[in-house]
């Protein structure tokens, strides 16, 4: 009954062991050991996902990388950056008559001859960096459960229920997984890891590594990336820009090497023992592991903008029905507040923080609501925009994800915001606008000053147009561009009404010179963050008489107006449907309707006052 437990963090291999150990008594061939992961992800995720227990698992992110066991279960959150081919490795071998796998390790102890049997296998890769612009109160949660190191017995109740194997086998598994000893130089094997004998090593490799991380950390935090090798086709929905968190094997050692050599024809990498036909195209073998740790996938999941809720608990519960209409009022008082005390402006900014793409239809993003705030101020001497630094910390604080993008000659022409190829490489080279879904961006055009804008520049305006007009960033492939789709609210401010970028709503903004103070609390902030993801998540629809009395009015509009175009009523029709959910609705009312009409007619008004 006793015996030593399998402790998931510490030794997350002892526990692959064991199962594999179990798997090859049941196999008929080693060909059937690929069929299944035998077991390890239901085991892992029966202890991760347990009362919140994968929060317990150190974040690569919230502290030094080198402060992280090697071969430890380690927690990942990040974006996919860029998507690599499949890699092929020895996943089983035989040692002296006995089956061994090299599955979630970067080094395969292979013995060389035909004796050893060895099974290639295949993982995909990805390279994730952490989640560009998210905010500090998304972090921290995750940063504070990592101070201290979970023990063993932290995992054993869970554990138990997913072991099957005898006590003798576990004590087996638990010293299987321990760093292989000098052999005296023993030409037996060829180890992958002998690769840091060679000359041109990490050294040379890493100054010149472009990390390709889209935006740097506001708090001045050195951000590290990781190659995540996916097992299993855990990988069949990912997509580039996909947010994720992924448990696995940390395999960081900062004398791998960034090249490879041969020996006997025989290539030793960070891979294992592979043909070298195989690793030609190897984008892996040129990211050094101490810039860039492998990461040995058991179990990931994907994560949406909405998900902190659930996947924080501190952040307070749901908000209830019955305080809806107070939590919303308490939030466009903050808006108003922050916006000078501009009322109608803080209607305007509430329906956009709501606005996504729930839909596409031929060219167009249903939901999208892009907003552009003129009568901004420039800052002085380069800086940024007062009223864009004030609209972009209150959206840090409310929205998971944001980014305030300064539009000046400087940011223009330094780089390109949009993706590239780089077929040299074999690498996606990121842009400031390789955003995950969700993802804020503030754009301050008041820092465009007089000047000429090179190439790189008018490329650089011509991709934000194209997101604000379509929601859709083209992708630079070299010989082709490619849309990628995307939903990244988008806000503008400037001084005058922006003419190089097109939004769907132009407001001047018209501060109040009296504006009382507004006290702001956690408690407010909760509620708030709660709040619209509960209004993003709402369904809605529009019954038979509400469309009917809608399509009236737009009658009606039109007689009045012919200048009103197609686009106008679709704006229309958007406001209505943010209005709507803006009051967790999943129906239009009228009243809702009146005040969409109401609230256009107050911005027509101070349009034509400019």
């Amino acid at each position: 009954m006793g015996g030593p437990l399998m402790d998931l963090y510490g030794n997350p291999l002892g526990a692959v062991r064991v199962l594999f150990d179990k798997s090859c008594r049941n196999a008929a061939s080693p060909r059937d050991l690929t069929r299944s992961d035998w077991g390890v992800q239901e085991l892992f995720q029966t202890c991760l996902f347990r009362e919140n227990g994968h929060l317990q698992v150190p974040e690569i992110n919230s502290g030094p990388v080198d402060a992280i066991p090697v071969n430890s279960l380690v927690r990942f959150r990040g974006m996919v950056q860029d998507m690599f081919d499949v890699e092929y490795y020895i996943g089983a071998y035989k040692d002296q008559g006995v089956w061994h796998t090299s599955k979630y390790m970067d080094t395969a102890d292979v013995p060389s001859g035909p004796e050893a049997e060895p099974q290639m296998w295949d993982r995909r890769l990805f390279y994730c960096v952490p989640i560009p612009g998210e905010n500090s109160w998304v972090k921290e949660p995750h940063s504070t459960r990592t101070s201290t190191t979970p023990s063993t017995s932290t995992m054993s109740q869970g554990e138990k229920r997913g072991r099957e194997s005898s006590n003798e086998e576990e004590s087996e598994a638990m010293e299987a997984d321990a760093p292989p000893s000098d052999d005296g130089g023993d030409n037996k094997r060829l180890r992958g890891d002998d690769a840091v004998s060679t000359s041109q090593g990490v050294s040379s490799a890493a100054p010149d590594l472009d990390l390709n991380i889209p935006l740097t950390s506001s708090e001045g935090k050195k951000l590290v990336p990781c190659l995540v090798k996916v097992y299993d086709g855990q990988d069949a929905d990912l997509k580039l820009n996909d947010v994720v968190e992924v448990f696995g094997v940390l395999t960081f050692d900062p004398e791998l090497s960034a090249t490879s050599f041969h020996q006997n024809g025989v290539v030793n990498d960070d891979m294992g023992v592979v043909g070298s036909a195989f690793l030609d195209d190897n984008v892996s073998l040129r990211l050094p592991a101490s810039k860039v740790p492998r990461l040995q996938c058991i179990t990931l999941r994907k994560i949406s903008s909405s998900d902190f809720t659930s996947q924080i608990p501190e952040v307070a519960p749901t908000v209830l029905p019955l305080d809806f209409a107070q939590t919303r009022q308490s939030l466009l008082n903050y808006l108003t507040f922050s916006l000078g005390g501009d009322a109608l402006a803080a209607e305007y900014l509430l329906l956009h923080l709501l606005s996504q793409v729930h839909a596409r239809v031929d060219s167009m993003a249903l939901g999208k609501l892009s907003l552009n705030l003129t009568g901004c101020n420039p800052g002085s001497e380069g800086a940024p925009s007062p009223m864009a630094v004030a609209a972009a910390n209150v959206i840090s604080k409310l929205i998971p994800r944001s980014h305030l993008m300064p539009l000046s000659l400087e940011t223009l022409n330094k780089a390109p915001i949009a993706p590239r190829k780089d077929y040299e490489t074999n690498r996606l080279v990121t842009g400031a606008i390789q955003l995950a879904d969700g993802t804020h961006l503030t754009l301050d055009e008041t820092a465009l000053q007089a000047g000429t804008l090179g190439t790189i520049g008018v490329q650089n305006l011509e991709v934000l147009k194209h997101l604000l007009q379509w929601q859709k960033v083209e992708y630079d492939f070299q010989y082709y561009k490619m849309e990628m789709p995307a939903d990244v609210p988008v806000l503008v401010l400037s001084q005058g009404k922006s003419r190089i970028l097109p939004t769907d709503v132009v407001l001047p903004l018209n501060p109040s010179a009296s504006r009382g103070p507004v006290n702001i609390t956690d408690s407010d902030l909760i509620s708030w963050r709660h709040y619209i993801v509960k209004a993003r998540a709402m369904d809605h629809s529009l019954d038979e008489s509400m469309q009917k009395t809608v399509e009236n009015d737009l009658v009606s509009a039109r007689q009045e107006d012919r200048t009103l175009g197609p686009e106008i009523f679709h704006r229309w029709l958007t406001m209505a449907r943010l209005m709507a959910v803006s009051y967790l609705e999943p129906t239009l009312k009228p009243e809702r309707w009146r005040m969409v009409r109401e609230l256009e007619h107050r911005c027509a008004e101070r349009l034509r006052r400019l």
